[in-house]
């Protein structure tokens, strides 16, 4: 047996409705607000952790071929085998490859396997510069180094370009709740004017 409701509820329930959704938006509202917020700030760095990788590299791949250079005239100083490059060069070089693969250490997540990864990566790459430096060979296992690092960093960077444009984890999960929240307490509505018997 069907209850009467009075012809009120309609518009008590559209009221209620409303203001659930109202309220739904400026969650959502204040969410993606926040979440801008944080990609804006995650493309920031990015963009300066790329800086910084491009630093590291270019720097460790001139450093090598000073050395190796250095090592050359060392072992035949001619004029054919002349040394280019101050001392005071590479001196800057060296410290500038260290102070950068600092940056990037303090700016990595060591929680993420990846990160962790290419400062391995990078590691190895200054392991075998600081290798040929002592034993004064060449640079080709720094070279190769310093390129498998550059490889692994390259989709590195785009993973965390891609995170960006999909949006922080937080949003996406408060917008698509709110749709689906939305979009349930319309047809509750739908359904309660459709089939409920009013007086």
């Amino acid at each position: 047996m069907s209850t009467e409701l009075p012809i009120y509820s309609i518009v008590a329930m559209a009221t209620v409705t409303a203001s659930l959704i109202a309220a739904i938006i400026a969650f959502v509202n204040l969410t993606l607000t926040k979440e801008l917020k944080t990609s804006e700030f995650r493309q920031a760095w990015i963009n300066s952790l790329r800086e910084d990788l491009s630093i590291f590299f270019a720097c460790a791949r001139a450093f090598a071929r000073a050395t190796e250079e250095k090592h050359a005239f060392d072992k035949s100083p001619t004029e054919e085998n002349s040394f280019k490059i101050s001392s005071d060069k590479v001196s800057d070089m060296r410290y500038q490859v260290a102070e950068v693969y600092s940056r990037i250490t303090l700016k990595l997540n060591h929680k993420e396997d990846e990160h962790e990864e290419l400062l391995r990566l990078m590691k190895v790459a200054i392991q075998k510069q600081n290798e040929a430096l002592k034993i004064k060979s060449d640079s080709t296992e720094t070279m190769e180094a310093i390129e498998d690092a550059t490889k692994y960093s390259r989709p590195l960077i785009k993973r965390e370009w891609d995170r960006v444009k999909s949006g922080e984890p937080a949003f996406r999960y408060t917008r698509n709740s709110a749709i689906i929240g939305i979009i349930v307490l319309c047809l509750a509505v739908i359904c309660f004017i459709t089939y409920g018997v009013f007086k």
